[in-house]
C-alpha cells in the first residue's frame, strides 16, 4: 500500500501542522493562496525572463525542464505574497526557532539604537565571567534545543521556478541538507536547519510529475534507500504548498502529460548558514530596496548582533544608515 502525505487547511493550527511536520518530515497545505495569484506570479516571471534563459541542462534538471532562479528579483508578487506568506512564516518560526520571529515581530526602528544592537545578560545565553586573576571572558551557554533560540533570524536559501515537462524520468531522490555535505554529517536529534516550500503554480498530479517525498525519511540513516511503496506524491490543487525538512528525501516526479507542471520553490535557513543561492548578486540592492521591509529581511538584508553586519548600516535594514555593527 502506497503512503500519503498529511494535508491541512489554511485555518488549521500551526501547532498541529508543525507537530506533523516534525513527525512525518513533510506536509501539504491545501488552498493556501488564490489560484489566480499563482497565475500572476507566472505571468510576471515570463514577462521578465526570456524563454532561452529558462532552459536547464543539469543532472537534477535535465533538458526539457525549465528553471528560473532569484524569483524575488523577477516577481515582486512572489516576494510579497508567497515568500513571506504569514502562515508559512509562522510554521518556519516554529521549526527554526529564531530569536527574532519573522511572522509576528514588528519591524522596529528602535533597533538602530546602540543599546538594541547588543545582547543582554537577561537573555540567559551569555555572561562575562572572571577568574581569581581578574581575567574576564565572554562565555556563551547552549540554548534549549526544543525551545531555542536556534538562530537570531532566518533567511531565504534559494528561490526557483521548477517546471517539469514531458519526457524526463523521476528526479533522483535527495535531501536538502546535501548542499552542505560532506562538510557536515548526520547528527541524531540535530536541530532543524532547512525548511523548504513548493507552491503549486499548476495543479500537481501523479500524471504531471507532482513532487515525490518519503515520509519519515528525515529520521533514516544516510544509506537507506526508499522503496517505491514508501514514496508519496504531493498531489494538490493550484495555490497549495508542500513543505518539508532538511533530511526528507524528495524529488520531482515524471510527467506523462504535455502540459507543464510548474512549482515555485523556496527554502529558509538560519542566519548562521551560507545561503544556497547568492541573494546579493541575484537580488541586488537596487531591486531589494523596492520590496517591503519584511521581504528585505527574509532575503538577507538584515543582520544579527554578530553576523552579516555592515558598519554604519541599520541592523534591521542594511540598505539604510544606522548603528547595527558590534564594533
Amino acid at each position: 500500500m502506497r503512503v500519503s502525505l498529511s494535508s491541512f487547511e489554511p485555518d488549521e493550527s500551526v501547532q498541529e501542522i508543525t507537530n506533523t511536520l516534525k513527525r512525518e518530515g513533510g506536509v501539504i497545505l491545501q488552498n493556501l493562496a488564490p489560484p489566480d495569484l499563482l497565475d500572476s506570479v507566472y505571468e510576471e516571471i515570463q514577462e521578465n525572463v526570456p524563454e532561452a534563459a529558462q532552459k536547464s541542462s543539469t543532472h537534477l534538471w535535465p533538458d526539457g525542464n525549465r528553471t528560473v532562479g532569484a524569483l524575488a528579483a523577477v516577481s515582486s508578487i512572489f516576494a510579497e505574497e508567497l515568500l513571506i506568506h504569514p502562515k508559512v512564516l509562522e510554521i518556519v518560526d516554529a521549526m527554526l526557532l529564531p530569536k527574532r520571529t519573522m511572522a509576528l515581530q514588528p519591524i522596529d526602528d528602535a533597533s538602530n539604537s546602540p543599546q538594541a544592537d547588543r545582547p543582554t545578560v537577561g537573555d540567559g545565553l551569555w555572561a562575562i565571567t572572571e577568574n581569581e586573576q581578574k581575567s574576564s571572558q565572554l562565555v556563551w551557554q547552549v540554548s534549549d534545543p526544543d525551545r531555542g533560540p536556534n538562530c537570531d533570524h532566518y533567511n531565504l536559501g534559494a528561490s526557483v521556478m521548477l517546471e517539469v515537462r514531458e519526457g524526463n524520468e523521476n528526479q533522483v531522490l535527495h535531501r536538502e541538507n546535501a548542499i552542505y555535505q560532506p562538510y557536515i554529517g548526520y547528527i541524531p536529534k540535530m536541530r532543524e536547519f532547512v525548511v523548504s516550500v513548493m507552491w503549486a503554480a499548476t495543479d500537481f498530479s501523479e500524471e504531471n510529475g507532482a513532487t515525490r517525498l518519503v515520509p519519515g525519511s528525515h529520521t533514516w540513516s544516510e544509506d537507506r534507500i526508499a522503496k517505491e511503496n514508501e514514496i508519496a506524491q504531493a498531489v494538490m490543487p493550484k495555490g497549495s504548498a508542500v513543505m518539508w525538512l532538511s533530511r526528507t528525501l524528495h524529488g520531482a516526479g515524471k510527467s506523462r502529460l504535455s502540459e507543464r507542471r510548474t512549482g515555485f520553490f523556496h527554502s529558509f535557513i538560519p542566519d548562521w548558514l551560507r545561503q544556497e543561492e547568492n541573494q546579493y548578486l541575484s537580488i541586488p540592492p537596487e531591486i531589494a530596496e523596492k520590496l517591503s521591509d519584511r521581504a528585505k529581511q527574509v532575503i538577507g538584508y538584515s543582520s544579527s548582533n554578530s553576523l552579516g553586519w555592515v558598519k554604519g548600516r541599520a541592523k534591521e535594514n542594511l540598505l539604510v544608515e544606522g548603528s547595527g555593527a558590534p564594533i
